[in-house]
């Protein structure tokens, strides 16, 4: 009962966070910051946190730099995490989407020269990789959901806000990878991304398990909207959303129509903007 409730959950929190998404499209420039005695109070949290233990011996690092440990970029991790737990916390359980903002949020104007340089968000990148390939080596998979959820999160936000790659953050790529029952796409995502070849035996363990997708429809009749990924398909318009079937998208129509319009206005700006930089024949 319990495994089916956490699973209800995930889908909910799934679908809620396509639906948030575009508001937060539309509120680019909100107000939702954290006060000044709230991140005094975070700050004196997150001076607690270790994003993994330094001290541990490792026989890999994974492909990080034991030198960024007191850098800007290892204290931003610290920070990230400790904003995205502290919302997580104070919230009782907040939703995946709303703990992201809050974290970015929270760590934005205190590390923008991490924010707006490409390198040193790859170098954050690179931590956050090294520590959840380590804790799926360890056995700790929630911990890995975590460093993955992070990792992939600020992936999407460096290539809509930094490389300009692409129009918006990806939220059912995010979504993959915080799937508790999911452990493909878990040692995937890990293994795609390190250079060494740790994981590699762990892939093989669980290559052959379930690749499964969500459903946005809230009304699928498939337990808990998760489905095989393969027969799952975006939206064609806004690629925002997922289904089952063409009845599942048809019928969650009338409440996907108004998040994907905003989606599609956004990525018209998008390409718009990216053939006025093309140079001139």
């Amino acid at each position: 009962m319990g495994r089916k409730r956490n699973q209800g959950k995930a889908r909910k929190a799934a679908k809620a966070m396509a639906r948030e998404a575009a508001e937060e499209v539309r509120q680019r420039n909100n107000n939702d910051q954290m006060t000044n005695g709230r991140q005094e109070s975070l700050a004196a949290q997150t001076q607690q946190l270790h994003v993994g233990n330094a001290s541990r011996h490792w026989s890999c690092r994974h492909g990080f730099d034991p030198l960024f440990e007191k850098d800007i970029c290892f204290q931003y991790v610290k920070a990230f995490r400790g904003a995205y737990n502290y919302k997580n916390r104070q919230d009782g359980g907040a939703k995946i989407l709303d703990c992201l903002v809050a974290a970015k949020n929270a760590t934005k104007d205190r590390f923008a020269d991490v924010w707006n340089d490409s390198a040193k968000m790859e170098i954050v990148i690179s931590i956050l990789l090294s520590m959840g390939a380590q804790r799926i080596l360890e056995g700790n998979y929630d911990s890995a959901r975590n460093f993955a959820l992070f990792a992939r999160y600020l992936e999407q936000c460096t290539a809509v806000g930094l490389k300009q790659t692409q129009a918006l953050v990806n939220w059912p790529k995010i979504e993959q990878v915080s799937n508790p029952l999911e452990m493909h796409m878990l040692v995937k995502f890990f293994r795609r991304r390190i250079p060494c070849k740790c994981l590699d035996k762990k892939y093989k363990e669980v290559k052959d398990t379930a690749k499964l997708g969500f459903c946005y429809n809230t009304e699928c009749t498939i337990p808990n909207g998760q489905v095989e990924r393969g027969k799952t398909f975006y939206c064609s318009r806004c690629r925002s959303e997922t289904y089952c079937s063409r009845d599942c998208q048809k019928a969650d129509w009338i409440n996907h129509k108004q998040y994907c319009d905003t989606y599609v206005a956004e990525i018209a700006k998008f390409e718009a903007k990216k053939q006025q930089q093309q140079p001139q024949s």
